[in-house]
């Protein structure tokens, strides 16, 4: 009876771990990790890009949208979005992911028309 019981237990825990993780691939072999909390994470080729507080990814045709949070905060999606840090990457022009002003970041959304890929709202 106690063996039963053990693997009940057993399998309940294996089958409850890691139901929330979600996995989105993107183009130019980006993966995003959402595990929940700060511990989201962008990975580009295996590579790891950004570690822990990935927020939101988004992407659209020649752009990489990113916000960060780096308070470690367990619940980064409540940051306010001015608090946040923000990357882009212009796949038409280079290869690296940049750092960038949330105030830039409105105006390049605007001026290239983004508005569906907005991460700042």
């Amino acid at each position: 009876m106690k063996k039963i019981i053990i693997i009940a237990i057993s399998v309940s825990i294996i089958y409850s771990c890691n139901n929330s993780d979600r996995i989105e691939k993107l183009p130019s072999g980006y993966e995003v990790f959402y595990e929940g909390g700060s511990q989201n994470r962008l990975l580009k080729d295996n590579e790891l890009i950004i570690d822990s507080g990935l927020v939101e990814c988004k992407f659209k045709n020649d752009y990489l949208l990113v916000s960060v949070d780096t308070t470690y905060s367990m619940n980064p999606e409540k940051i306010n979005k001015k608090n946040l840090k923000y990357f882009i990457q212009d796949f038409k022009k280079d290869n690296t992911i940049k750092r960038i002003s949330y105030i830039d970041l409105q105006n390049i959304i605007k001026e290239k028309s983004l508005e569906e890929i907005d991460i700042t709202k």
